[in-house]
């Protein structure tokens, strides 16, 4: 059995219908190959279908298979699939910017999820990390990213793996930029109008970097775009980042005790 929800944009697209329904046999088989690790991306080029239209081009996520006991709690729970498509189209609606959600499909085996996918718009913008991981980091494109989180969480959006891998990013010609986020299957969204706690907040912005002068200029550049005391959050959010930073290197000292980087920290 095949579960599916589509973006109403694209609900009436014959190409797309007839791919939906080719999976998951149709990600086995074609598509090429853009990141393979414990989920698979691959992009696909769906043909144009009348002479008005041009070649659509598709990101399809297959989310990683499940182990028994996982099967079993998504029989209760909405899979990470379908997170994902609804975190996306809600974050669209919010007025952010994320590679256009199209679909989710589900193939079960009686109650259990077999397989899931996330489909998505393909996008030109380039993660952030390649801009913070030197140390000749860019404060213009690091305080536009602050005042970018702190409008997320202004609107009532927490990410939960606000990474920097996570982050993309474009200039603009008026100097600016212009920011998107994906693997959005983990978001929470608090309803409008109401705050986030600070604490959330700042866990919020604690994986964005390793880097504490880094985090700590993100931290004073987002509570001047909130109107916050810049002294006070920037030392309560550097005390919550290496807090979170010590637990980190524990549990990863303990999983992977064998890893240089982890056992020399």
């Amino acid at each position: 059995m095949t579960r599916c929800q589509i973006n109403p944009k694209f609900a009436n697209s014959a190409r797309l219908l007839s791919f939906v329904k080719s999976l998951p046999a149709s990600f086995a088989d074609g598509g090429k190959l853009i990141w393979d690790g414990r989920n698979k991306i691959k992009l696909f080029t769906l043909a144009a279908d009348d002479a008005d239209s041009r070649d659509m081009h598709v990101i399809v996520k297959r989310f990683k298979h499940l182990n028994l006991l996982q099967k079993i709690i998504y029989i209760f729970r909405r899979s990470k699939a379908s997170k994902a498509f609804r975190n996306g189209m809600e974050l669209c609606r919010r007025g952010f910017d994320t590679p256009t959600p199209i679909a989710c499909v589900e193939t079960r085996q009686g109650p259990c999820i077999k397989e899931m996918f996330y489909l998505c718009g393909e996008t030109t913008l380039q993660n952030i990390e390649g801009q913070t991981d030197r140390p000749d980091w860019n404060k213009g494109l690091a305080a536009a990213f602050a005042r970018y989180a702190a409008a997320l969480h202004d609107k009532g959006i927490l990410h939960n793996d606000l990474n920097d891998t996570n982050v993309l990013y474009a200039p603009l010609p008026d100097g600016g930029f212009h920011f998107a986020v994906i693997d959005i299957n983990r978001m929470k969204f608090y309803p409008e109008g109401q705050r986030i706690p600070d604490r959330e907040c700042i866990e919020n912005l604690t994986r964005f970097t390793g880097r504490i002068d880094l985090f700590e200029f993100v931290a004073r550049q987002y509570a001047k775009a909130r109107g916050l005391d810049e002294e006070d959050w920037a030392n309560k959010a550097v005390a919550q980042k290496r807090r979170h930073d010590r637990n980190w290197y524990r549990r990863k000292r303990l999983l992977h005790p064998m890893k240089k980087k982890y056992r020399n920290r």
